[in-house]
């Protein structure tokens, strides 16, 4: 009877993340993941116990007329992305909510007013992919899917529904390659090998990637984004 009782538990969730997954897909999300947050202090996760990832794979068109600066098209296209992100969260947010569980929408793109880290945002986005077991972390510090690479975007979903959750990823699929590093502007990567709990500013300088944007880009917009070191990534070309 116990085994039984644990079989529909887990076909629930099976079922749970399928129709989420289905929704997500319908409104243009490339790949729908679903982390188990419960190793997370409960202040970083707002003390909710899963996240559903929603990833947007980004146009290999835009990207690869990248060469040596980022190009307005992909200025556009980064911008765009980022408010389908927000649309797709939130159409999944309220689809959570009218089934009773309360949860939270992070924005694809946002920083917080952190005098200790004033590019963290109310919660990594990272952090929940890689728990998904959807890819892992970077030399770049970008997150590294198993197929597209860094040519993605990624948004996520706060929730205490009850998702069957991925198998995390805890290492690095980098190797040898420094592309990435041979190809930042602002020297600004580290060229490290990602390990699980490793700080950011081991892997790169936020505050030297951030202000070469600005003084090297600032006429492509406000807030331009570079993607150097996204094109030079073998991974997903």
């Amino acid at each position: 009877m116990k085994k039984e009782v644990t079989r529909n538990h887990a076909q629930s969730k099976n079922h749970f993340n399928l129709m989420i997954r289905n929704l997500g897909h319908s409104l243009g999300a490339s790949e729908i993941g679903f982390s188990d947050l419960s190793r997370l202090p409960a202040q970083k996760r707002m003390h909710y116990n899963h996240a559903i990832t929603v990833m947007i794979k980004l146009s290999d068109g835009i990207l690869n007329q990248i060469e040596s600066a980022p190009t307005h098209t992909y200025f556009s296209h980064y911008r765009s992305v980022n408010r389908l992100l927000d649309d797709i969260s939130l159409r999944i947010l309220l689809a959570l909510e009218a089934q009773n569980y309360a949860s939270v929408a992070i924005p694809a793109s946002q920083s917080v007013a952190d005098p200790d880290d004033p590019f963290a945002g109310a919660f990594a986005h990272k952090t929940a992919a890689v728990l998904a077991g959807m890819g892992w972390i970077g030399c770049s510090a970008l997150f590294i899917h198993q197929r597209y690479g860094p040519r993605v975007r990624l948004a996520t979903i706060l929730t205490n529904a009850p998702v069957a959750a991925g198998e995390p990823v805890t290492q690095s699929g980098c190797g040898s390659c420094r592309a990435c590093v041979s190809a930042c502007p602002a020297l600004a990567i580290e060229g490290q090998l990602w390990t699980p709990g490793l700080a950011r500013n081991a892997l790169y300088d936020a505050n030297a990637c951030s202000q070469h944007m600005k003084d090297a880009f600032h006429h492509i917009g406000r807030g331009a984004v570079c993607g150097l070191c996204v094109v030079a990534c073998p991974i997903g070309k």
